[in-house]
């Protein structure tokens, strides 16, 4: 990794919503401030916790560490709120259970002098359990060890998997404001994808394929639960964020040099539904999903879940691909 004693050093702010985990919280906090980069403040929003939690937070007794406390309201909203609330040029987002690892600032503060321009700045992350379950996501269309580079079409790339979570991601705090982007409120899930999306559709992404991120898995009140499967559903189940995306693909709002990575976008996450679907033994409406045309535009995919909802169903679970 390049020097970047020599560069202006980015103030990065860290927002940290909580609500309810206090069995976490110390070590994600800890992991910040004792980074191999400082942080320019660490905001902890307490999102109206019943536990210990908070007063946790408030004994670690951090010059650079802020405890603010609201109602309940989600974590859309406590991220918003520490967004309002960042001190710094950038802002970077932690959940209360996940953690750092010592070189993940640093190579975030070294994406920014690599490419400082981009809307984004991200690394590869890992999930793990408390079992000393731990795992890599694959990347796809990414070489990991290709060191810093720069993304241009990021939903090409995202179509084919998940290649960092909201832990591993830093936006220039200008972009959220300047440009009235926020974490969409009142909605229970895919509220980030909302986010990295509307950034990605104008500005390419600073990226590092080292995974320096811990993503818990197996926690209440987690986003996710379950790997790999962090693709959302479609269909019955399709989140806003796709919802929005879908409207802005159809109404031309998309740049033409996204088109084609959004189609198979969508096309991959109606997939993922009939997948979904095939598995709980809802073939009818999984074959719904697989007739329509556009799912063609991931066509190996379509191709075997298409083979295998017309299998019986003793050996159909057999042959419904893993996505």
């Amino acid at each position: 990794m390049e020097s970047i004693l020599n560069q202006a050093q980015p103030r990065i702010s860290v927002v940290i919503p909580l609500y309810n985990k206090q069995a976490y919280v110390e070590r994600a906090v800890a992991s910040v401030l004792q980074s191999g980069y400082p942080a320019h403040d660490v905001i902890v929003v307490d999102d109206g916790s019943t536990d210990d939690g908070p007063q946790r937070v408030a004994a670690m007794g951090n010059s650079r560490l802020r405890l603010i406390r609201q109602p309940n309201a989600g974590v859309s909203a406590a991220r918003n709120r520490g967004i309002s609330e960042a001190r710094g040029d950038y802002v970077a987002f932690l959940d209360a259970d996940d953690y750092w690892t010592p070189e993940y600032l640093p190579a975030i503060a070294d994406l920014i002098a690599h490419f400082p321009g981009c809307g984004m700045y991200a690394t590869n992350f890992y999930c793990f359990r408390d079992d000393g379950f731990r795992e890599v996501p694959r990347l796809r269309g990414i070489k990991a060890d290709a060191g810093p580079q720069q993304i241009g079409r990021f939903f090409e790339i995202w179509s084919r998997g998940v290649f960092f979570c909201t832990c591993s991601v830093v936006i220039p705090v200008h972009i959220l404001r300047d440009f009235a982007i926020s974490f969409p409120e009142g909605e229970q899930n895919g509220e980030d994808l909302d986010v990295w999306f509307r950034i990605a559709e104008r500005w390419p992404i600073g990226y590092l394929g080292r995974p320096l991120v811990g993503y818990r898995l197996g926690v209440p009140g987690s986003l996710a639960n379950s790997f790999p499967d962090f693709l959302p559903s479609y269909g019955p189940d399709f989140l806003p964020s796709y919802e929005r995306l879908a409207t802005r693909y159809r109404s031309n709002a998309i740049p033409q040099h996204h088109r084609k990575g959004v189609a198979r976008t969508l096309s991959v996450v109606q997939l993922v539904s009939a997948r979904r679907l095939l598995l709980k033994g809802q073939r009818r409406r999984a074959l719904k999903l697989l007739y329509d045309p556009s799912c063609l535009r991931a066509p190996r995919f379509w191709l075997r879940l298409f083979l295998a909802a017309h299998m019986p169903a003793s050996v159909r679970g057999h042959l419904i691909p893993a996505g």
